[in-house]
């Protein structure tokens, strides 16, 4: 019989809290997605839109990406009894570790299109946002909040690799992206479940999903701080504001949280897309 097994979860204290809570990967792309959509690359190079139109088709992908579907079963012949049991697990297990891994490949290639039209002078991802958190530190811009915490996380899936603490969000997509390069080589083992005494049989791959989780979410963070830094070099302009009908909660400069539920200019909501709404004040 399966059983649900919550203790070897991973799930950082950032995405649970109760207010400014980091939003899941799923709601995170889709607030980006439509950002990118109310902005436009402002520069005479040629062929600029173009390239500009076809990462935010990447972005798009990512943001309709919503389930994958596995059938992990295998036809023994009713040798081991416990063998349903392990293959229905297994493919709820897949389902959530490659929806997360197929959403970091749309990810990247939407990052590598926008590194690609305003650093042209460089093909290194990592090198690019390294550039744009420098350039926001120098107009005393903070990281969008929790940015630091998710790529100090994502480094605990990679401890082998060291990184710039001044450039946190770009050491993250560095190893994002080393991560998803093991991927597409067959460099990663596929998790399976575990069983324990009684053959009773539990998920497993907590550490994979997190990481591939957590890997998405650095991009994410990764093309918020580029476009961050290219609004402030006026190469990408804003428009409009963004209706937040329903309301939600965004940092506030006394360091408390501040309930919007107004317009906010969409060059303002670049910084804090990433977070989940949250539940309104009490009244």
């Amino acid at each position: 019989m399966t059983t649900p097994r919550t203790g070897g979860s991973c799930m950082p204290s950032y995405r649970t809290q109760s207010t400014l809570a980091l939003s899941e990967p799923e709601d995170h792309v889709r607030e980006l997605t439509d950002w990118i959509e109310h902005a436009s690359v402002v520069t005479g190079v040629p062929g600029a839109q173009e390239v500009w139109d076809n990462a935010y088709k990447w972005l798009r992908l990512a943001q309709g990406l919503r389930m994958i579907t596995f059938d992990m079963t295998y036809d023994d012949g009713g040798m081991c009894s416990v063998g349903g049991d392990f293959d229905d697990v297994w493919t709820e297990m897949m389902e959530e570790w490659q929806l997360h891994q197929v959403r970091l490949g749309y990810l990247r290639a939407a990052l590598e299109g926008f590194v690609r039209l305003l650093h042209p002078d460089t093909a290194r991802p990592g090198l690019a946002i390294e550039v744009a958190e420098r350039q926001l530190q120098q107009h005393a811009e903070a990281l969008p909040l929790h940015a630091r915490a998710v790529a100090e996380h994502l480094g605990t899936h990679s401890p082998d690799r060291a990184g710039d603490s001044a450039a946190p969000v770009a050491t993250g997509v560095v190893q994002a992206i080393a991560l998803h390069e093991k991927d597409v080589h067959g460099l990663v083992g596929l998790p399976e479940p575990i069983n324990d005494e009684d053959m009773k049989i539990y998920p497993a791959g907590h550490a994979e999903v997190c990481a591939a989780r957590e890997a998405s979410t650095v991009l994410l963070l990764g093309i918020q701080l580029l476009m961050a830094a290219a609004v402030k070099e006026d190469r990408v302009a804003a428009f409009d504001d963004k209706y937040l009908l329903d309301g939600r909660w965004i940092p506030h400069a006394s360091g408390d949280s501040l309930w919007v539920d107004e317009e906010m200019p969409y060059g303002e909501y670049l910084a804090v897309l990433h977070l989940a709404p949250g539940e309104p004040p009490e009244l």
